[in-house]
C-alpha cells in the first residue's frame, strides 16, 4: 500500500527561495513543452528533448512520465480544449533515486546555473517522526514533489508499506448521510450486533450555513477572490472532520475485532441529497466520497476488508422482519409494524451489514 507524508520545510534563505521559484518556472514551460510534443504525436521522449530548459535531467524525466499520464487522462475525458494546460504554481517531481532523507534534512537537486544539490530542514512534527519510522523499519521510498502553498513550502514523499491481514469474521456496516454523517452498526457473523456508533451532522450543518450565507455576501460584492477563499477554508475543515470520523470508525472496528467494512455505493448520493440546493448538493456529494476513501485506506492499514453494496431500500426496509415501507422513515425515526422502532440511520446501518450477509450465503 502506498501513503503520501507531506512535510513543511523550514522557511528557506531568500537565495534559496528564489532558486525553488526559478526551477518551478521552468517545470511548468518543461511540461508545456512536453503537452505540445504529445500533441503532436510525439512519444519516445527524453531529458535530452528539452536542452533549453534549466532543471536537473531527472526531474526532466519525472516530468515526462508526469504529463504522459495527464495526456492519457485528458483524451480519454474528450474536453473541448486544444491541449492540457498547466498553473503557474507547479511541483517539482523526482523519483525515489533523486532525493534522500537523512533524519531532519531533506537533499534534492536544483538547477542554478549548473545542476547541484541543496539540504533543506524539514520542521519536526508528529508526521514526520511516523514518516522516519516507516523508514527505519525498511520502507521503501516512491515518488516525492516539492510545492509552495500559502507562503510555505512542502515535500510530499510517498511510501510503499506492507499491508496488514485479518481473519476476524466481524463485519461494520456504516451508512453516511446528512443529518448523521456516519452511523456503524457492528454484527457477528451471525448477525449479531455487538455495538454501534453514530456521528452527528449538526456541526457540520452550522458550517455549510455560515459559509453560505458569507458566500452571498461576498457574491453581491463581487468579490471572487474571497469566495474561493472561503470555499477553500470550509474544504479543509470538512476534510479534517472526515479525518477524525473514519479514524474512530476505523478505532471501532479494531477494537471489535471486524474483518470487513460495508458502505452503500456513492451512485445514490445524488438523490440522498435532494433536499439540498445545488451548491450544498455538490458539497455533500464531495464531502461523503472523501469520508469513504478515508474510510477505506486507514481501513486498509489496519488489514480490513471494504466492500460495495447498491443502496437500494437499505433506508426503507425494515431491519428486524426486512418489510419495505418507505412510511416508516419520518425523519430521524424508523417504526416498523412488528415492533422496531429505533434511529432511522442505524436501521439503514445494519440493513448495510445484513444485505451483505445475505449476498455471503446466497
Amino acid at each position: 500500500m502506498q501513503l503520501t507524508y507531506i512535510l513543511e520545510l523550514l522557511k528557506p534563505t531568500k537565495r534559496k527561495e528564489n532558486i525553488f521559484l526559478n526551477n518551478i518556472a521552468e517545470v511548468v514551460k518543461n511540461r508545456q513543452a512536453v503537452a505540445a510534443k504529445l500533441k503532436a504525436g510525439e512519444t519516445n521522449l527524453s531529458s535530452a528533448d528539452f536542452k533549453e530548459i534549466n532543471l536537473p535531467a531527472a526531474v526532466k524525466n519525472q516530468n515526462i512520465r508526469e504529463v504522459k499520464a495527464f495526456h492519457k487522462l485528458f483524451l480519454k475525458s474528450g474536453s473541448d480544449k486544444d491541449n492540457i494546460e498547466f498553473k503557474a504554481n507547479q511541483p517539482i517531481c523526482y523519483n525515489n533515486q533523486n532525493y534522500t532523507i537523512d533524519h531532519h534534512i531533506i537533499s534534492i537537486p536544483f538547477y542554478t546555473t549548473k545542476c547541484q544539490r541543496f539540504a533543506f530542514p524539514v520542521k519536526q512534527t508528529e508526521r514526520f517522526e511516523k514518516l522516519q519510522q516507516h523508514i527505519d523499519s525498511g520502507c521503501k521510498l516512491g515518488k516525492a514533489c516539492l510545492f509552495y502553498k500559502r507562503g510555505k513550502w512542502y515535500f510530499a514523499v510517498t511510501i510503499k508499506i506492507a499491508v496488514k491481514k485479518n481473519t476476524n469474521s466481524n463485519l461494520m456496516g456504516i451508512d453516511i448521510g446528512l443529518r448523521q454523517f456516519a452511523v456503524a452498526s457492528v454484527k457477528t457473523h451471525r448477525g449479531k450486533e455487538i455495538n454501534c456508533q453514530f456521528h452527528n451532522g449538526k456541526q457540520a450543518g452550522f458550517i455549510r450555513k455560515k459559509y453560505r450565507m458569507l458566500r452571498r455576501k461576498l457574491g453581491q460584492s463581487k468579490k471572487v477572490k474571497a469566495i474561493k477563499n472561503i470555499n477553500d477554508k470550509e474544504q479543509r475543515w470538512m476534510t479534517d472532520l472526515n479525518h477524525k470520523i473514519s479514524r474512530q470508525l476505523i478505532n471501532l472496528a479494531v477494537q471489535e475485532q471486524v474483518g470487513t467494512i460495508i458502505m452503500e455505493n456513492l451512485e445514490n448520493i445524488r438523490n440522498t441529497a435532494k433536499s439540498l440546493n445545488r451548491a450544498d448538493r455538490n458539497i455533500h456529494s464531495w464531502t461523503f466520497y472523501q469520508l469513504q476513501q478515508f474510510i477505506e485506506y486507514k481501513a486498509e492499514l489496519a488489514g480490513i476488508k471494504v466492500e460495495y453494496i447498491n443502496p437500494k431500500y437499505t433506508s426503507q426496509s425494515c431491519s428486524k422482519c426486512n418489510k419495505v415501507k418507505k412510511s416508516n422513515r419520518k425523519a430521524n425515526l424508523y417504526s416498523c409494524e412488528c415492533g422496531n422502532h429505533i434511529h432511522a440511520d442505524l436501521n439503514a446501518s445494519r440493513n448495510i451489514a445484513n444485505k451483505y450477509l445475505e449476498q455471503q450465503s446466497a
